[in-house]
């Protein structure tokens, strides 16, 4: 039986080039999440490779830090990592532009 989970997904800083600049600017994510409800089998352990979509641009994998359950939210937030070591400037903003993602700052 599937169960509704949440996501929290942390991806790598980036550089990017400007328009009009020379220089390169870093992004930096440490403080952010990136959040999506999903449904999955059974609760994913440490270490377990989720394939997670953009939308319907594509897809990418991450890797499960930790899974807790939260009892306000009635359900359990999966924590994960962005698989690879870098993120490309294109991933990025499907992330950001995608309906299906919400960023949310960590307070």
């Amino acid at each position: 039986m599937e169960s509704m989970f949440e996501i929290s997904l942390r991806i790598p800083s980036l550089r990017v080039r400007r328009e009009g600049k020379d220089s390169l600017e870093t992004i930096a994510n440490n403080d952010l999440r990136f959040i999506k409800h999903v449904e999955l089998e059974s609760v994913p352990k440490p270490g377990d490779v989720l394939t997670m979509t953009i939308g319907s641009e594509g897809s990418f994998q991450c890797e499960v830090v930790r899974s807790d359950w939260h009892d306000g939210k009635n359900m359990f937030v999966t924590a994960c990592r962005y698989s690879k070591r870098s993120i490309s400037e294109a991933e990025y903003r499907a992330l950001i532009d995608a309906s299906d993602w919400q960023v949310r700052p960590l307070l």
